[in-house]
């Protein structure tokens, strides 16, 4: 593909905002899907929800690839609001890129709904064993409209990107430093379990890769960095970083299933939480402390490798969270 327009839906967000970025680097003319402007941008703006199809009217004229990066990620309580933008908004977007002509449509979904099977090696011929939470439900539905839209001037390529932290992260990590600095974590079986992460910005390069190559079109791609890092490590060196302890505290992957259960009847009793949010979901748990591993070897076998390690990635995403506690998110 050439360096025409895109359109990037989320491009407020960690992924968007980094995918945003490697298509400018590329020579491409970005337009932001936004749902109010933003100062300073360095993208055009399409004001639009994607709860409302009507506002994304001409969001994809002139368009040559759209990369679809905005979902809701609520894990708790989510109601029918994460149905109306996981599933309803990714029918609006594809409806308005086939109306516009767009080629190519990539859509990001999630490693999760391959299921939390930690026996087997995971990889795109993996059969989906969507769980029963609503953020992989949602999210796998999206998928389907996806590729019932594939074809007929309309290539769409969907990418399943691992557990992902980098600047503009409002979930993983900052929760993550959050408890480290409360001394709320524990480790899940003594740490062992190994996590699959990815930096946006390398998750950005794979994603426009799989996006823009001949190769992507129609193709499905589980992104990851192959840090080869355990839960604990990755506990260890954000404790390092941000001058914490560590969790000393262990307990088997059962117990935390079940604490996560008793976590979340706290927080439907808004138990000792200010909002009402449990401090654990068994969601969570299954998904960071699962011991899934994946085989990224078909994004690598079209030129993927990440370009930045992790020791690197880290220290820019907490340099980057670090200054927006004391300014302000950008």
């Amino acid at each position: 593909m050439g360096s025409g327009v895109a359109l990037v839906t989320g491009a407020t967000g960690c992924v968007g905002r980094a995918v945003a970025a490697a298509l400018r680097d590329r020579g491409w003319s970005v337009r932001g899907l936004v749902r109010a402007p933003v100062p300073g941008a360095s993208y055009a703006a399409h004001v639009g929800d994607l709860t409302d199809p009507a506002s994304l009217r001409g969001s994809c004229a002139d368009v040559e690839l759209v990369v679809h990066a905005a979902a809701d990620l609520t894990d708790w309580r989510p109601g029918r609001r994460i149905w109306r933008v996981n599933q309803d908004g990714t029918r609006a977007m594809l409806d308005e890129a086939r109306r516009c002509g767009v080629s190519r449509f990539v859509y990001l979904s999630t490693v999760d709904v391959f299921g939390f099977r930690p026996a087997k090696v995971i990889d795109e011929s993996s059969p989906r064993r969507v769980p029963r939470y609503p953020y992989p439900r949602s999210k796998a539905a999206g998928e389907d409209l996806a590729w019932s839209y594939h074809g007929n001037g309309l290539d769409v390529t969907v990418v399943y990107p691992s557990w992902v932290f980098g600047p503009g992260d409002r979930n993983f990590l900052p929760e993550l430093v959050r408890g480290l600095r409360n001394n709320k974590l524990v480790q899940f079986d003594r740490g062992a379990p190994p996590i699959e992460v990815t930096y946006s910005v390398n998750l950005a390069e794979a994603i426009v890769l799989a996006g823009t190559s001949p190769e992507g079109a129609g193709g499905r791609f589980i992104v990851g960095d192959s840090y080869g890092l355990s839960l604990g490590q990755l506990f260890a060196a954000v404790a390092e970083r941000i001058g914490a302890r560590p969790p000393t505290a262990s307990i088997p992957f059962g117990a935390a299933l079940a604490a996560g259960a008793l976590s979340e009847v706290a927080g439907w009793a808004a138990i000792g939480t200010r909002s009402g949010r449990p401090l654990l979901t068994r969601y969570a748990v299954r998904s960071v402390a699962g011991g899934m591993r994946y085989d990224v070897g078909r994004i690598r076998s079209i030129g993927y490798a990440p370009r930045f390690g992790f020791a690197e990635a880290l220290s820019h995403t907490l340099t980057e969270l670090a200054m927006e506690q004391t300014h302000g998110r950008r």
